[in-house]
């Protein structure tokens, strides 16, 4: 049995659970069964909510700090015994090399990895960035050795991308894209959103934030599109597809915010993220694993960082050429916050004016990543021999 070791909160957000709640689905499809760790009742109700139709997945709680791994190494290395599990997947960055030698005792280990800041005891380490190679790993890893006393496996770059089927299946008819998008209609009554006729052409930008939104920048947007009359303007073609996540804190002012303008729409719980995605000319978002999906079904994006950690992702992103950077707003400080805002907001007027930019970033865009990479990770979890890999001596 597969086990994976992972946690989502207000803190965290929701993408350490989404990308292994993917992974999971794919060992489930490969016949197996998955055990999901988590350390409390909050990232339960998350893995619920995201993994609920997992069939072969059970959700253990811990009860522990998931800022404190080190706490629950004797409790997680009883339940990883007594279910027999053979490998391991922990994502956090709250890990130490003491943890992994302590679950090595009991199991393999592999370790999903975003910084590289440190080589630790595991098995396999994965890292599916496009900027892995500016880390060093051969250097980092040199006579790190695993529990077997053999060199550490490696799984790197965009082809081990574990994003979610509809991101590389069919794609849906716009009816189902209407249904499965998670559409919340934000004028009351059965009035209409205004139509924009007349307008050359109609821009539609995807405007989201993860699933916690820390940093305000959803009505931050949509406050600054406001004031700039991109949003109130009626000759203007941009519509706006809001994305609440589960765990954004001013939902209500962002709800009532579309209640104003019929030309900004609300979306929450989306079941298929990649079809409304794909109904989307632009996408503005932070340097997360969302701009992988985006390259994916070739969505031009306008991004910005939003933690330290995110410094390699926003170098290769900024040279793909299907992407335009808009600043950082890790600080908190309001002022940073407020010009970043400013310039995805001078983006989206010049990418409004002039249509072939969206072209050109789009082709950009083409064969970065097939998105598959969760089945490539889940059957190099369970062993087989045939998944590739890079192995540093």
């Amino acid at each position: 049995m597969t086990g994976i070791r992972a946690d989502a909160n207000s803190i965290i957000a929701s993408g350490h659970v989404m990308r292994c709640i993917t992974i999971a689905r794919q060992i489930v499809a490969l016949g197996k069964s998955v055990t999901f760790f988590v350390a409390d009742n909050e990232s339960l109700s998350l893995v619920n909510e995201f993994g609920a139709d997992i069939s072969n997945m059970e959700i253990v709680v811990l009860g522990s700090d998931w800022q404190d791994l080190e706490g629950e190494i004797p409790l997680l290395k009883k339940e990883l015994s007594e279910r027999r599990i053979k490998t391991l997947l922990v994502d956090s960055y709250k890990v130490t090399k003491n943890y992994f030698r302590e679950l090595s005792k009991v199991c393999e280990v592999a370790y999903m990895d975003d910084l590289g800041e440190e080589a630790y005891p595991v098995d396999v380490l994965i890292n599916y960035s496009g900027y892995y190679d500016m880390i060093g790993y051969e250097k980092l890893y040199e006579g790190v050795k695993n529990r077997e006393g053999n060199p550490v496996k490696m799984l790197l770059g965009l082809m081990y991308a574990p994003l979610r089927e509809q991101f590389y299946g069919a794609a849906l008819s716009r009816e189902q894209v209407s249904k499965d998008s998670g559409s919340y209609e934000a004028v009351s009554g059965s009035r209409e959103k205004e139509s924009r006729g007349g307008a050359s052409h109609n821009l539609n930008i995807l405007l989201t934030a993860g699933g916690a939104d820390m940093h305000g920048m959803l009505i931050g947007v949509l406050d600054e599109l406001e004031k700039r009359g991109i949003v109130t303007d009626t000759k203007s073609a941009v519509t706006v597809h809001v994305v609440i996540g589960s765990l954004v804190r001013n939902a209500d002012e962002i709800r009532t915010f579309a209640d104003k303008h019929s030309r900004v729409y609300i979306h929450e719980k989306v079941k298929n993220m990649a079809e409304l995605m794909r109904s989307c000319d632009l996408a503005i978002a932070a340097a997360g694993t969302m701009l992988t999906e985006c390259a994916a079904i070739l969505l031009p994006v306008i991004f910005y960082q939003v933690a330290d950690n995110q410094k390699y992702n926003v170098k290769f992103w900024q040279r793909c050429g299907g992407m335009v950077f808009a600043g950082d707003v890790s600080s908190g400080k309001d002022r940073e916050r407020q010009m970043v805002i400013s310039n995805v907001c001078d983006k989206i007027r010049d990418i409004d004016s002039d249509s072939t930019i969206l072209d050109t970033m789009k082709r950009a865009l083409s064969g970065i990543t097939d998105g598959r990479g969760a089945k490539r990770i889940a059957t190099a979890l369970l062993g087989n021999t045939h998944a590739q890999e890079t192995v540093f001596k």
